[in-house]
């Protein structure tokens, strides 16, 4: 499986903007309330200081921790087994079976590289790897 994370920089402007965001729900709220506006509107600006605090926890975590959240994982077909498709679609004997079938099939090069190797390897020669 790969990983897409956002760098630091994106990271910390994004928690920087959902601040300023949660002054504009705020600002809203209070505005909305002072006009006597219905209700909903007065709401709307609730759900946006949370929806914007949630992008702020986000955005900072990201910007500053070590281990940074993943915002796309990305699979190879044979990598793993659809779970929706496990449950709903085919039994989960066919969804293995058909992963270690497209396993045997696939051609002797490394899909990370593209360097050969030989059905047997365990690591490519090259990258080093998981095959």
């Amino acid at each position: 499986m790969k990983s897409i994370k956002p760098g630091r920089g994106p990271s910390m402007q994004s928690g920087i903007a959902s601040i300023f965001a949660m002054i504009f729900g705020v600002i809203w709220c209070l505005g909305a309330a002072k006009i006597g506006a219905p209700m909903p509107f007065v709401l709307f600006g609730v759900v946006f200081i949370i929806a914007a605090g949630i992008q702020a926890y986000v955005g900072f975590h990201n910007a500053t921790s070590e281990n940074r959240w993943s915002s796309y994982d990305i699979t190879d077909d044979g990598e793993e087994v659809d779970p929706l498709e496990e449950r709903y679609g085919r039994k989960a004997g066919e969804a293995l079976a058909q992963k270690e079938e497209t396993q045997e099939t696939q051609a002797a090069y490394c899909p990370y590289c593209g360097a050969k190797a030989k059905k047997d390897y365990v690591f490519c020669r090259k990258c080093g790897r998981k095959l």
